[in-house]
């Protein structure tokens, strides 16, 4: 069982943040030139090519201001739109992109913390589909172990609902993690909750459709990129 809270020690979330900065940068330069970037935040290109670049790593005052900018809700949608446009808004393409991995994992990272401080979570679920990708970065950074079905076909109809995703125990606090949610989905994670009485934390998700019906069935918070 673990908390979605910072580490104990100042020193180590420092370090984190300052890393994380660095990845998150490296993720927005994909979709952004330098000169951009520079305008925006009001910092130099060539300091903003030093951090990139791996000359220097930002201070922490200034990695906490780099990640409040690159991870805003308003920065996120027009990141996203970009990096889709760039692949065709292909979804697979997306998801199979580490750079693209990297920023959702890290958006969804803090906002996690930031929203849900002290939360508990025993577990991530999601499907074996291109939703992965994103789920085993997060479950490596939070630290927090994976459960998934066996095959995405679970999903569909009764009889594959009988059986929970793998590794999960009765009591489990649960957070899913998607490429897309909708009605279908959802309806396969809620009843999984709760047959097994499961504590559903929390959905994450790139694309979210049927935005009403699922918020209705999943009856937690949602994070979502698109729309």
């Amino acid at each position: 069982m673990i908390r979605l809270k910072w580490y104990a020690s100042k020193k180590i979330r420092e370090l984190v943040v300052r890393v994380d900065s660095v990845a998150v940068l490296s993720s927005v330069r994909k979709v952004y030139k330098n000169v951009e970037l520079s305008h925006a935040l009001g910092i130099s290109e060539a300091t903003l090519s030093k951090y990139y670049h791996g000359i220097t790593v930002p201070a922490y005052p200034m990695a906490e201001r780099l990640l409040k900018n690159f991870l805003s809700e308003e920065f996120i949608k027009r990141y996203v739109s970009r990096f889709m446009n760039k692949v065709g808004w292909d979804l697979r393409k997306a998801c199979a992109d580490p750079h693209f991995i990297n920023y959702v994992t890290a958006y969804f990272k803090y906002r996690l913390l930031e929203k849900l401080p002290g939360f508990i979570a025993d577990k991530l679920v999601t499907l074996p589909d291109y939703s992965l990708n994103i789920a085993s970065q997060l479950s490596t950074s939070l630290n927090i172990p994976l459960a998934m079905p066996a095959s995405e076909d679970e999903i569909i109809g009764l009889e594959a609902k009988s059986k929970p995703p793998a590794l999960l125990q009765r009591g489990d606090y649960v957070i899913s993690v998607h490429a897309v949610l909708n009605k279908e989905i959802a309806e396969y994670f809620r009843y999984v909750a709760d047959v097994y009485s499961l504590k559903y934390v929390a959905a994450l998700t790139i694309v979210l459709m049927d935005e009403k019906r699922v918020a209705e069935i999943i009856k937690s918070p949602i994070f979502n990129l698109i729309p």
